[in-house]
């Protein structure tokens, strides 16, 4: 191919790759060690009232020209960053520093070792039994099982929210079996529950990239395998799973970056009393706190933690795509 119509292939996709993940992520970096803070006056304006007007001094924006707010805007350099990992001793006491970041971080980790294998053993095992299902029923059960992923992650939390619940179903069925646990009223059940609800939400999705897989694993090397006398696992373990080893990479992948950035089953189930993840812990700062500088720097702290993660995977498929 020249090297023309390689770029006229390419330039749409990268240009869509510059505007919508390098621009916002330079622009979340450059916010992330500089400060900006509105420049403030003292003005005295006549405050009229049912006893007649009176002058009051009050503190407001200073303007432009152009009736823009003024601000001041400083480089702060890496500041916010120590801010966020607990490396500035001035900060030790403020909330949503040290401490949380790390307890954020800690349960992120968590939260991703905890679904993770599930979420591949689990989807494995599903594409594997569905494979055996007869045809007309295929379609009812994929269906069936697609439903998780395909509700709005809002909307699932808040039916797992309903079920579990001091006085939903699951409190109430177990006990009647002698079992009193209250869910959201512990830490421990209430990230319990955060996995369970990721690994109930992500399942159909590694369920269907695999069953997809199944449908191209080599028939005659099967048959060939069958022939020398192998078992169901060895047929398993010596043909299939090599020939589905690049989705799963693919699901791990994608998975990684989802879990990483864990939101709405945090905010939704526990509203961040037990548990925060880093995305959450991002969110609080820029809504209660209202800085979005250092929103950013906990933002890019989170993008590098998924390349760190992403690392080791991709590192792996750039080796098997040279070896061909």
């Amino acid at each position: 191919m020249k090297l023309r119509s390689f770029a006229s292939f390419v330039a749409p996709s990268v240009l869509l790759m510059l505007l919508l993940l390098a621009l916002p992520l330079a622009t979340t970096l450059w916010l992330s060690v500089h400060n900006c803070t509105l420049q403030m006056e003292l003005v005295t304006v006549q405050q009229t009232g049912p006893f007649g007007a009176h002058p009051v001094t009050t503190l407001r924006a200073r303007t432009g020209a152009d009736g823009q707010a003024l601000q001041s805007c400083s480089f702060v350099g890496a500041d916010y960053y120590r801010s966020k990992l607990g490396l500035d001793a001035a900060t030790n006491a403020a909330p949503g520093t040290p401490v949380e970041f790390l307890a954020a971080l800690r349960f992120t980790m968590l939260y991703i070792a905890g679904t993770t294998p599930f979420v591949l053993a689990g989807g494995l095992a599903l594409a594997l039994a569905m494979n055996r299902v007869t045809q007309r029923l295929k379609g009812v059960f994929i269906a069936a099982s697609l439903l998780p992923f395909i509700i709005t992650p809002v909307v699932g939390a808040l039916a797992i929210k309903w079920l579990f619940r001091d006085n939903g179903l699951v409190p109430h069925l177990l006990s009647q079996v002698g079992v009193d646990l209250y869910w959201m009223a512990q830490p421990w059940s209430a990230q319990l529950l955060v996995v369970l609800y990721g690994i109930w939400h992500v399942l159909p999705f590694a369920f269907i990239v695999f069953y997809a897989g199944l449908q191209g694993v080599p028939q005659d090397a099967l048959e060939a395998a069958t022939l020398d006398g192998a078992s169901r696992w060895q047929k398993l373990r010596f043909v299939t799973l090599p020939h589905l080893m690049p989705l799963v990479v693919f699901v791990t992948l994608i998975h990684l970056m989802d879990a990483y950035r864990v939101f709405e089953p945090v905010i939704v189930l526990t509203q961040g009393a037990f548990t925060t993840s880093v995305q959450v812990l991002t969110y609080h700062v820029l809504l209660q706190e209202a800085n979005p500088y250092k929103a950013s720097a906990a933002a890019v702290l989170t993008v590098a933690g998924i390349a760190v993660l992403l690392v080791p995977l991709l590192r792996k498929t750039w080796k098997e795509q040279r070896g061909g």
